[in-house]
């Protein structure tokens, strides 16, 4: 990957900063349900497509692991693990895979295992000869000691149920990565039966305000509880939700 060849001669196709201020270190999403990780492949899955569809260069990172994927296949045949790349065993187009023209995805399940100070994805990509325009990471819990070593700006947002249980493991995961590296955006997306969210949606919001900063929002709502959300083309019923988290990657 180290020749521009290598991944097609492709150009940027972002808006014309890059040209004006310089190119910029691409930004971090991560995006979890700590109650139920696959939740987090699909709807990443969804996003990522809307931003091709935007005419943004993604970098798709998939840290869910086999146990929590609920049969959700890998995209395509993997090779190696992102870790690896990352550690500088192999190359990184050894280790990634165009899904698209514009739309890239490496498996990496062991990254958070590095204690070194490593070369960040983000660094790398910016030498690979395409411009990315976003990292976006599908995460399960217990996993932010990787994600500092996909860039220097993080934004977090979290799918949660809106039960009292769901809730506090999802604020015992913010919680969790505010500890191990700095968070530039915390975003929230509730997820309930019928009145249950909207119920909690204050005291949710409150809450993560007061643990984490007056920054966080709460990006939206939904009226089907986490464990019934069909995991295949449950995003097609909230195309207004959807829309709105395309737009909070795009602005961050």
């Amino acid at each position: 990957m180290s020749e521009p060849a290598t991944l097609n001669g492709l150009k940027d196709q972002a808006d014309g900063l890059r040209e004006l201020f310089g190119q910029s270190p691409p930004p971090v999403h991560v995006l979890c349900c700590p109650t139920r990780p696959s939740l987090a492949l699909s709807l990443m899955s969804e996003l990522s497509q809307s931003l091709v569809a935007l005419e943004r260069t993604v970098m798709w990172v998939d840290e869910i692991d086999f146990a929590n994927r609920e049969q959700w296949p890998l995209p395509c045949k993997v090779k190696f693990d992102l870790s690896k790349t990352l550690q500088g065993f192999v190359d990184l187009e050894q280790s990634v895979s165009p899904l698209q023209p514009t739309l890239w995805y490496g498996l990496s399940l062991h990254t958070a295992r590095i204690q070194d100070s490593v070369q960040t994805l983000s660094d790398r990509l910016m030498r690979s000869g395409v411009e990315f325009d976003t990292i976006v990471v599908s995460t399960a819990a217990l996993k932010a000691d990787s994600f500092k070593h996909y860039g220097p700006r993080i934004h977090c947002t979290a799918l949660t149920g809106c039960e009292a249980a769901e809730l506090n493991q999802t604020f015992e995961w913010l919680a969790h990565i505010q500890d191990q590296t700095p968070v530039a955006s915390w975003g929230l997306v509730l997820a309930g039966e019928a009145g249950t969210s909207v119920n909690t949606l204050g005291w949710a919001e409150e809450k993560v305000k007061t643990n984490l900063g007056p920054h966080v929002k709460v990006l939206g709502h939904i009226d089907t509880s986490v464990a019934n959300l069909p995991l295949h083309s449950a995003w097609q019923r909230w195309p207004e939700l959807t829309a709105k988290l395309t737009n909070h990657l795009l602005i961050h």
